[in-house]
């Protein structure tokens, strides 16, 4: 149960809205912004409501439902909800997510990678992901806070604020051989890099971001130019890929890790992130290098099919999807079958990933592709998947890890929506917001939105944890999110709406030819 604020919004006309999202004017390739905006904002209270909400051990922490061991979090959640948190411009969960890490991870140099559900340490050691992911959301948070924009803020464990714990742990990295001493990102603390790495961890333009921040910053600018002589070694690099693991002169690495599929030479769930995270080295610090490498991306999926392509892939076989018979039982909560799910996906996953290829490397047609592809794996409520497979198949939520597939599509849909940014550029280098891209997605709900007007005024009070909306007369009430989706509809002078989730929302009745329109936030 949660307890919420109740909003009511005034319109005027056609009407416009604030989001929650980090929302700073920038000049990054878009596609459909309005859209995605809308989505990341209910999406981010979805992983709130499902990830964070019913979990006491570990309370604050971004927790995996469906994991092998369900209830469990990692610190890969905590880079993850901390990075989301930041573009979300959801400071208050930010600050608890680091505490809930800081009080239950924190092992002195690093966080250790997995807390089980009874909230005990089960798997100690660093995810080098993590702390990366961790550091650069505190140096844009300390950037957040001198620009007036957050509040200061210091740590319920350490006596400091987000500046000086990212300096840490960037130190951290170093001394505890998370880095090689010639500049190799290793996986783990004093694990691999020299001898193996995990290409998908590769960040460099986190790495750009640490070299200004850090008081030891050249360092930085050594691992920039190994992740990119690594990945020019991938055997995928000429389709864009990477293999889950490899070793840094592009020899086969074996079954490594956490994620040891298919001996480790497919492109597939560690290797993905590699599309989003050198994407953003191509769109934040215009990297050549990073353009190359995605525009192999770019091609090689439209010879598959473009945007209806996305998927995991083969490397050594030339590019060939996954075996169509590979169950995945080990994840998504291994004693239950009825959620077990084929490797092999087209989803909200896949596309959020190579969508940002498309973002930095594509064509305005390939943007578009990919934005009303996701499009079709968002139902316009607090989650990214479908309910039901239209296909008949298994590629639904009960299947969906709810957990991971989410964040990556998040990260997708925040490239295109130009909201995940380098916000230290555009707080120091402001300029005007450059429109981008639009489908039939945006085109669509202008045209609705350009309809909209306010005739006479629905009341709305709260009963208990839901909302009930009341009109003198009986009408044909619909209830629809900022996208223009209808997510609930009732018939009556009362529509009493149960749900209550957060967000922003448009109630609408009609009666006797008469039409009624208002707005509402959710907190």
């Amino acid at each position: 149960m949660h307890l919420f604020k109740v909003l009511p919004l005034c319109i005027a006309g056609a009407f416009s809205y604030s989001l929650a999202v980090l929302d700073l004017p920038n000049t990054q390739p878009k596609v459909d912004a309005s859209y995605w905006k809308a989505a990341l904002d209910s999406t981010w209270q979805g992983l709130i409501r499902r990830n964070i909400d019913p979990y006491s051990e570990g309370e604050g922490l971004i927790h995996r439902p469906k994991s092998e061991t369900p209830g469990d979090a990692v610190s890969e959640a905590v880079g993850y909800g901390m990075l989301v948190a930041l573009y979300a411009n959801d400071q208050d969960h930010f600050n608890s997510i680091w505490d809930a890490a800081n009080e239950k991870m924190w092992g002195g140099c690093y966080y250790n990678w997995q807390m089980a559900p009874n909230g005990n340490i089960s798997g100690r050691g660093a995810a080098t992901d993590a702390e990366e992911d961790v550091a650069l959301a505190l140096i844009f948070a300390d950037k957040l806070v001198s620009a007036g924009k957050w509040k200061p803020y210091t740590s319920t464990k350490f006596n400091y604020g987000y500046a000086e714990h990212a300096q840490k742990i960037l130190d951290c990295m170093w001394s505890t051989e998370q880095i090689t001493g010639n500049g190799i990102l290793a996986p783990g603390a004093g694990w691999g890099g020299d001898d193996f790495v995990n290409p998908g961890y590769f960040s460099p333009a986190w790495y750009r971001i640490f070299a200004k921040f850090d008081s030891n910053g050249d360092r930085w600018n050594t691992v920039v130019e190994k992740t990119y002589e690594i990945l020019a070694n991938s055997p995928g690099y000429s389709m864009g890929m990477v293999p889950d693991w490899m070793r840094p002169d592009g020899g086969w690495a074996g079954s490594l890790g956490y994620n040891a599929y298919f001996n480790s030479r497919a492109f597939f769930k560690d290797a993905i992130r590699i599309l989003w995270r050198v994407a953003i080295d191509a769109v934040w610090f215009d990297e050549p290098r990073a353009k190359a490498f995605l525009k192999n991306a770019v091609s090689f999926i439209n010879t598959k099919g473009g945007a209806k392509a996305a998927n995991f892939y083969q490397i050594e076989n030339a590019g060939e999807l996954l075996p169509a018979e590979d169950i995945w039982t080990d994840f998504n909560d291994s004693k239950n079958k009825d959620t077990w799910r084929y490797r092999s996906e087209h989803s909200h996953l896949t596309i959020g990933m190579w969508a940002t290829a498309a973002v930095a490397a594509g064509e305005s047609a390939d943007r578009i592709a990919f934005s009303e592809e996701l499009a079709k794996f968002y139902e316009g409520g607090d989650y990214f998947g479908v309910a039901k497979d239209p296909t008949g198949g298994i590629e639904d939520t009960l299947h969906n890890e709810m957990y991971f597939d989410q964040f990556l599509a998040w990260f997708g849909a925040s490239m295109m929506s130009g909201t995940f940014m380098n916000v230290i550029d555009v707080i120091d280098n402001p300029k005007a917001a450059t429109p981008g891209d639009s489908s039939s997605l945006t085109k669509t709900a202008a045209i609705k939105q350009s309809r909209l007007a306010v005739n006479g005024e629905i009341r709305m009070s709260r009963a208990g944890n839901a909302i009930l909306f009341t009109l003198p007369e009986t009408a044909e009430w619909s209830l629809y999110d900022m996208n223009g989706h209808k997510i609930a509809e009732s018939h009556g002078s009362k529509f009493l709406w149960k749900q209550g989730h957060r967000g922003i929302y448009i109630v609408k009745a009609r009666s006797k030819g008469t039409s009624y329109m208002r707005k509402v936030a959710i907190r």
